[in-house]
This record gives structure tokens, sequence and C-alpha cells, in this order.
């Protein structure tokens, strides 16, 4: 199992331990680097017709910050999540950076019931912590509107069913 060894606390007993499996760009994310380098092609060939006096390092900036404004959040994503170890002992769940060891999102296990809300096909599944609407995955991509709160997805985990019966198990323990 991988889990950086700050992450347990005194007494607290590991139950699983994983990193996402497969990381890719899922859902809409193909369409917005696709659409977004055709739009600032098209910016780049329309700024000099509507504004000629502008100097050519303009339309640089304007290429170069419409390209990474619509692919860094493609490629940012699978990079955060290969650095991600998650971690669900018998009191809490645990999201942290395999490189630094530094916790990115914890949850106690009390405070947030478990959902299988994703099942693929090759056994690969989403598991999320808390309520839907409050669900952050481990890239801190907001699927609701309260970033802030600790609710937690893990993505691309293999067996979520078991992993979901060791968190049901652990929340009815004593």
């Amino acid at each position: 199992m991988d889990v950086p060894s700050i992450v347990l606390s005194p007494g607290e007993r590991l139950l699983w331990s994983g990193r996402p499996q497969r990381i890719g760009p899922v859902g809409l994310e193909w369409l917005r680097p696709v659409f977004g380098s055709v739009l600032v092609a098209a910016s780049a060939a329309v700024v000099p017709l509507v504004f000629p006096g502008y100097p050519f390092a303009f339309v640089v900036v304007v290429v170069a910050g419409g390209l990474a404004g619509f692919w860094w959040p493609v490629l940012a994503r699978p990079w955060v999540l290969g650095r991600a170890v998650y971690t669900v002992t018998d009191r809490r769940v645990v999201v942290a950076d395999r490189v630094s060891g530094r916790v990115r999102r914890q949850a106690e296990l009390g405070t947030v019931p478990p959902a299988v809300t994703w099942l693929g096909r090759d056994g690969l599944g989403t598991l999320d912590f808390g309520p839907p609407d409050l669900v952050v995955d481990v890239a801190g991509y907001s699927v609701g509107w309260h970033r802030e709160r600790t609710a937690i997805r893990l993505v691309a985990v293999p067996e979520p069913d078991r992993i979901h019966d060791l968190v049901v198990a652990a929340q009815e323990a004593p």
C-alpha cells in the first residue's frame, strides 16, 4: 500500500490505500482544448483585422493566454491526480500528495456518508464522500458551489464497492 507515513494518526488503523488507476480527460473536457484552439486561432486571425494598429506581440499574448486558459485545466487535472494517494482508515478518509506527503483533504468517517457514484466496465469507479452538492475532487475542481466544504471524491479507484463496504463497516463499528 502506498501511504505517506505522516497521514496516519497514532492508534489509527489503515483499511485501504491506493491511487487513481487511469487518469485522463472526462466528459466534456475532451472538447475544451479543441474548441479553445479553434477559438484562439480565429481570434488570432480576427484581432489584426479589427485592430490593425496593435503590435504583433499583442496578438502573441492573446494567443498564448487563450491557449493556456483552455489547455491548462485539462492538463493540470491528470497531473494533480497522478500525485494523489487515497487513504481510508478506521476514523477518516484522507487524500494526500504522495510526493510531498501533504494532506490535501480529509474528512472524519462519521461526518461523510460514502456513495459509489460511478462504476466503469473495467472495474474502476468513483466514490463520493459527502452530499452530492458539496463534492470536490482531489484536483480541487468543484462539482457544486461549495468548494470550501470538506467533501471528497476518490476518482478511478479499483473495486469501489469493496472500499464502500470497508467504510460502512468502519462507521458501524463501536
